[in-house]
């Protein structure tokens, strides 16, 4: 007999929504960058194109991609607030999707099948998880790179030479330490939370895992097709 679809069925449809809005966010979120590295609103805010005038100040930000001038009025104009929406929107449909998918595939957990399923999850979440991490000594900061190239000015906005980059696999940070006792991260809050984000649903499918081993064994039994 083949197996109960519904409420008692495997949740692909919430992992696929999940991935479908995954992958939306991604998109969106290059697109952000893309509108706030040709919008030049700090250009256009020192020239009076925008905002009242005179003197301001520049805000960044990595998620949502965006720009603020914060004028000395406290006047503030900005670019990429309606893809920092839409951004928002996508990571609470994924978390929320995964989040259901979570709780059916633990409901399923009296199906042979969840062995295969946590066993998959599991690996996934390691997958991210490695990537994750991996972020930065492959991109941010190579082992070997002097702190002066890690550590440019264009990057970090401070003009003070860097004497060391403090590096961190988990929690994921790379760290400009400078003779005056400024710091600067180089990674930003919302990567580590991505990373620790992926430990939890690691840890997770292989609670799952440890209960669906317990409960059919390491070769869950396959159902006999039935021939009545």
């Amino acid at each position: 007999m083949s197996e109960k679809q519904g409420a008692d069925g495997p949740p692909d449809g919430l992992w696929a929504a999940c991935a479908l809005a995954a992958c939306a966010g991604v998109l969106v979120w290059m697109l952000g960058w893309l509108t706030v590295g040709v919008s030049e609103l700090d250009e256009r805010c020192a020239h009076g194109l925008e905002g009242p005038g005179g003197d301001f100040r520049m805000e960044r930000s990595s998620f949502p991609p965006g720009e603020r001038c914060v004028f000395a009025d406290g006047t503030t104009v900005s670019s990429g607030d309606v893809l920092g929406w839409v951004l928002w929107a996508c990571v609470v449909v994924a978390a929320a999707c995964a989040l259901l998918a979570a709780v059916r595939e633990f409901a399923g957990l009296r199906q042979p099948r969840s062995v295969v399923r946590f066993a998959v999850i599991a690996l996934v979440s390691c997958l991210v998880l490695a990537a994750l991490c991996a972020f930065v000594p492959l991109a941010v900061a190579p082992p070997g790179r002097e702190p002066l190239s890690v550590c440019s000015a264009f990057t970090t906005g401070i003009y003070e030479r860097a004497y060391e980059v403090r590096r961190s696999v988990f929690p994921v940070q790379a760290t400009c330490l400078y003779p005056g006792g400024a710091r600067h991260d180089l990674v930003p809050v919302w990567w580590s939370r991505l990373a620790w984000a992926a430990l939890g649903a690691l840890l997770l499918a292989l609670l799952g895992l440890a209960g669906a081993v317990r409960r059919h064994g390491g070769r869950p039994r396959v159902p006999e097709p039935d021939t009545s």
